[in-house]
């Protein structure tokens, strides 16, 4: 009997990591069945082009988003993160899979999550806090993770229902993420992005603080490879053993100091005529919060993602990148 291929649905392929995930997945694995959900009718084309059919919504249509997820073997979101009622509507739908009848015997239906480090960050004052450095493979680490930190009540909610057994899922806690995405439509990244962005509009790089708070970070390149690997994982057709605790994975490969970034930012900045000055002006993140995102700590080892899926990443460094990253920010002004 000829079985058909697994299909696979895909919430926020339109953005910055959906986008190149997706196309990470279709070129790995192209004997798979892709779709796509798409809210803004003229990105419909970029989204067909790679061979997915789109299917147009929002991630706000819970009753669209239940049917597409109960009718789909695999479910990846690299939307919201902090999105509660669009993961509510994925596990509804995937339980509603897992409980076909006609489906009895055939494997578990997959949800790939996608979180993020900031899920451990501290307060945002720009100052180095020496905390605790998570390690994904430490399962008490992330079992232990503040209730009321940023993304953690989706993430406890798709561990529940991976304890029900009825799902497969998994995490993915990316970092600060780095380089061109390789996505139909958006291609530029939050972090390092927004600091250029605020720079050209004040004629110069800002920070918060004293700078010398600490962050991980990702190549874009490295991530979609991460995310191929939990997918491989996810395919080995066997229902994975353990706890979902143990399917929770942090995307993070190298440090960077904050400080550091913005002070080479200016450098290069400078030397280009977009900033007035080379020095950094520190400020208050209430004067500037759309510093926010570049005001905290948060500290990862991804332990597991190293050792249980043999990820290496291979990227350039953040550092030998800022150049790319300036040209990326100003072709998007």
């Amino acid at each position: 009997m000829h079985m058909e291929s697994p299909k696979v649905f895909f919430i926020g392929a339109t953005g910055y990591i959906g986008g190149s995930i997706l196309v990470a997945f279709v070129r790995g694995h192209p004997e798979l069945t892709y779709s796509a959900l798409v809210r803004n009718p003229k990105d419909i084309q970029a989204i067909a082009n790679l061979n997915v059919r789109a299917i147009q919504g929002s991630t706000s249509d819970i009753p669209l988003i239940e049917k597409e997820t109960s009718e789909h073997d695999i479910v990846v979101n690299c939307a919201n993160a902090d999105d509660l009622r669009l993961a509510e509507a994925v596990i509804n739908g995937l339980t509603t899979r897992s409980s076909n009848p006609m489906k009895k015997g055939s494997r578990k239906p997959i949800y790939i999550h996608t979180s993020g480090t900031g899920v451990v960050k501290d307060r945002p004052t720009g100052a180095f806090q020496n905390g605790k450095i998570y390690d994904d493979y430490k399962e008490e680490d992330i079992r232990t993770i503040d209730p009321k930190q940023p993304h953690r009540n989706v993430d406890l909610l798709i561990f529940e229902a991976g304890k029900k057994g009825l799902i497969d899922t998994f995490i993915v806690a990316p970092s600060t993420i780095y380089g061109t995405g390789r996505g139909p439509v958006r291609n530029i990244s939050q972090q390092v992005n927004g600091m250029i962005r605020i720079a050209v509009k004040n004629k110069q790089v800002l920070r918060v603080g004293a700078g010398t708070n600490v962050w991980d970070n990702v190549h874009i390149n490295d991530l979609m490879d991460l995310y191929l690997r939990v997918l491989d994982l996810a395919l080995l057709n066997i229902d994975i053993p353990g706890s979902p605790y143990e399917r929770f994975f942090w995307g993070s490969a190298h440090t960077h100091i904050w400080g550091e970034v913005s002070r080479d930012l200016a450098m290069l900045m400078y030397k280009r005529g977009l900033v007035d000055r080379d020095e950094v002006k520190s400020v208050n993140v209430e004067d500037e919060p759309d510093l926010i995102g570049v005001a905290t700590n948060s500290r990862t080892i991804a332990n597991r993602s190293l050792k249980m899926l043999g990820w290496m990443p291979t990227g350039k460094s953040l550092a030998d990148m800022l150049e790319e990253e300036i040209d990326l920010t100003l072709s998007q002004l």
